[in-house]
């Protein structure tokens, strides 16, 4: 998770849809979108009283599935502990809720080494049990992304949970991480030794389109996990999962991708491209395609190529940019750029 301080720069905010991104033309740097690098001296200056961070919070969408939100909180030192009583509050955007029973109270988070340990109180056990792998996973993926723990324990009235308290969810004794996924697809599953990956679908409400994470269990000898990821992103959402892919059927690598200094080379066969005999590629394909290796392969930007084809550009007609990296935030209309 990126922060950003208020008062730290001079800004614009773009107005951006969902789906169409403004791409450079062919420049290496050129990212989707701008990113805002600080100085050292800024991000280590004294926060005044009116500044604010971006925090990504994960709520409930209309299908039950949990969805990143960045949304702006007030600057405190303990980040962690302002994002999760933000979203105890419950004041959450159009066709979303927060995952926490009304009543509960964020008593502290403390960080010790990787480890954050989550204080609550309130009426937090008064959730239907349908919900508890839900709040569990939001509250990780919530507390993880500011990147100061990796793992997330839960204290209640002061005593640590060995099991969540309604539908009995076991903790590790380390602590909950990532890697436990997110809105896992209870009809996909693999046989023997696996591990997870993340991939991203769209979804859509009244406010318009969203991506959401879906954990998925691959192979745990799989080694190329770029190839892997884009496997199960052209596999498709589940059926009745109110998810989408953007992926044109049949779309596949045609040769091992290369991956260097965090910038992954990706050759296409032509059916990634959109089916009207122009090689056009759906600029709809390159934000759930860059989040997906971000979030599970660790690339930082990615360069696309369609097997036999050197002229594709995007549905605008303009280039395919020739570096493309993942958001900042994944679900957020208006973008903070440097000016």
């Amino acid at each position: 998770m990126r922060l950003f301080r208020k008062a730290a720069f001079v800004a614009t905010v773009m107005v951006m849809s969902g789906c169409s991104y403004p791409f450079g033309q062919d420049s290496e740097t050129d990212e989707l979108p701008k990113r805002v690098v600080y100085s050292e001296s800024e991000m280590d200056s004294p926060a005044s009283a009116d500044e604010t961070i971006m925090a990504e919070l994960y709520v409930i969408d209309e299908n039950n599935l949990v969805v990143p939100q960045a949304v702006p909180i007030e600057q405190a030192d303990n980040e962690e502990k302002a994002a999760l009583q933000y979203m105890a509050t419950g004041e959450i955007g159009n066709g979303f809720r927060t995952p926490l029973p009304e009543g509960t109270v964020i008593e502290d988070v403390r960080i010790k080494g990787k480890t954050a340990v989550v204080s609550v109180s309130g009426s937090f056990a008064d959730y239907a049990p349908e919900d508890e792998v839900n709040i569990a996973a939001a509250i990780t993926w919530t507390v993880t992304g500011f990147e100061k723990a990796d793992h997330v324990q839960i204290e209640l009235d002061g005593k640590r949970l060995q099991t969540m308290p309604i539908g009995g969810m076991p903790i590790a004794a380390s602590g909950m991480q990532r890697e436990d996924g997110i809105n896992m697809e209870a009809s996909y599953a693999k046989t023997g030794a696996t591990k997870p990956l993340t991939v991203y679908f769209s979804a859509q409400n009244e406010q318009g389109p969203y991506y959401v994470p879906v954990t998925r269990r691959i192979s745990a000898d799989t080694k190329d996990l770029v190839s892997a990821a884009v496997t199960e992103l052209s596999k498709g959402p589940d059926t009745g999962s109110g998810l989408a892919s953007e992926f044109m059927p049949g779309t596949k690598l045609v040769e091992a991708p290369t991956v260097q200094k965090g910038r992954a080379v990706l050759h296409f066969n032509d059916a990634i491209l959109e089916n009207n005999g122009e090689p056009l590629l759906s600029s709809r394909v390159l934000k759930p395609l860059a989040l997906t290796l971000a979030e599970s392969a660790g690339v930082e930007s990615i360069a696309i190529q369609v097997d036999g084809k050197s002229n594709v550009k995007l549905e605008t007609g303009k280039p395919v940019p020739a570096s493309i990296a993942a958001p900042l935030f994944v679900n957020q209309q208006s973008i903070i750029s440097a000016e």
